[in-house]
């Protein structure tokens, strides 16, 4: 039944990921440029990824400094599209699916978190499970001190 539902929000993610991120309107010239200036050099690589995640609408720019920074830390775009993949089908689904909203930040900890979560509850199989689990590793910071965590990759 879960697994089910899963092949729903996958075709969901997809849809999302297939438009970039942030909108075009409702922001004045003032708020266009603050959040052109943006400086995300401080976040962790998946707390970058999963800003998409948080429930505050943000324009397009932002989003394109986000990937600025993604990019200076040498991820390419394929790469990043898949991090929103991965970003989307787990703490989007926590958002969605398991209706848990009020997010202030979002990072490498709530993937792993919904990941497991996910398997225990049968949305993923084993072999799913080891391979996000391995693609979120491969990104996590190790040199900043509010990332270190058990990694669960057994």
């Amino acid at each position: 039944m879960n697994m089910e539902k899963m092949a729903i929000w996958k075709e969901e993610v997809d849809r999302l990921i297939g438009q970039p991120p942030g909108v075009e309107e409702g922001f004045s010239d003032e708020e266009i440029a603050r959040n052109g200036r943006v400086d995300f050099h401080r976040l962790s690589t998946w707390a970058i990824v999963c800003e998409e995640m948080l429930d505050t609408t943000r324009p397009r720019v932002y989003f394109v400094r986000a990937k600025e920074e993604l990019q200076r830390r040498a991820i390419p775009s394929e790469i990043y599209l898949e991090m929103r993949r991965l970003a989307w089908l787990t703490v989007g689904w926590l958002n969605y699916e398991k209706m848990l909203w009020e997010w202030n930040s979002l990072d490498e900890k709530d993937i792993l978190r919904a990941i497991e979560w996910q398997f225990v509850e049968g949305w993923i199989d084993q072999a799913e499970r080891d391979h996000w689990i391995a693609f979120a590793n491969r990104f996590i910071d190790s040199s900043d001190p509010s990332d270190a965590f058990e990694r669960k990759d057994t």
